[in-house]
């Protein structure tokens, strides 16, 4: 957990978020999104961040470490804010300097959607945190079991996912250790114009791609020389059974939904 990049990682814990089902977990994300998706105004996103403050207080894991995870996408999160301040003439004027004019509508819109993309880092980081990718992988591969009626291919949907899910904190780890070889050999971006840390930046990506197929085209060799085959009967490990626990966690997300359709 003292890596600068933690987002994807799995954290050891006890909370009972640690030991909910996965599927539960999985089954509260859509209910979120969909209460993310009806906020349109302040009152509605404080309601929300307030409401995420308390699962992740819940998870006993410290909010620095949920801050840490949005810290790699801060940038984005800027260019959304940023974007609806510069091009939304909506309401009126709060700041008129020069061709620089910034309006309450935009203002607002801009916080509001800056405010949704954190809120889906934070639920996404409460999920990854609390639970093991392969537990993860497992439980949505069992919530869109009933799709093979209709001839979807859930089961490479899932493994997919669950490679993904694994490739993740890998590719962190590899852009990590590319740049910190790029400083000790001396580059200094302080110094450089945002143009030329753009393309230092693009140019880190190409080994970055390399190293991810690379680690691909080993992974696959890997599950074929094992006999790996899509579809075949296996066993499971972990058994997960549904609790009231389970049932109480969907419903705890219900109240977000209500609360943003009313406000």
């Amino acid at each position: 957990m003292k890596r600068k990049i933690i987002l994807g990682r799995y954290m050891e814990g006890d909370s009972w978020i640690h030991r909910l089902d996965p599927r539960a977990k999985t089954a509260a994300m859509p209910l979120f999104m969909v209460a993310v998706f009806l906020v349109d105004g302040y009152a509605g996103v404080l309601a929300l961040l307030l409401f995420t403050a308390v699962v992740i207080r819940a998870t006993g894991i410290p909010y620095r470490y949920y801050f840490r995870a949005m810290k790699p996408l801060m940038f984005l999160l800027l260019f959304i804010l940023a974007f609806h301040i510069l091009y939304d003439a909506g309401g009126g004027k709060l700041l008129d300097v020069g061709a620089f004019k910034v309006y309450a509508g935009g203002l607002e819109k801009g916080i509001v959607s800056a405010s949704r993309m954190a809120l889906f880092i934070m639920l996404a980081a409460v999920m990854t945190f609390t639970t093991q990718p392969e537990q993860l992988a497992q439980g949505l591969g069992s919530l869109l079991r009933p799709l093979t009626y209709i001839g979807v291919p859930t089961d490479r949907l899932v493994l997919m996912l669950g490679i993904a899910l694994r490739f993740i904190p890998t590719i962190f780890e590899e852009a990590e250790r590319l740049w910190k070889a790029q400083q000790s050999r001396g580059l200094d971006l302080s110094s450089q114009p945002l143009k030329e840390k753009a393309r230092l930046i693009i140019a880190l990506l190409v080994p970055v791609t390399t190293g991810a197929f690379r680690r691909a085209i080993g992974l696959a060799d890997s599950m074929e020389a094992r006999g790996f085959r899509l579809g075949a009967p296996r066993s499971r490990y972990r058994v997960h059974v549904w609790k009231r626990a389970d049932t109480l966690f969907i419903a705890l997300f219900l109240l977000p939904v209500a609360a943003a359709a009313l406000l």
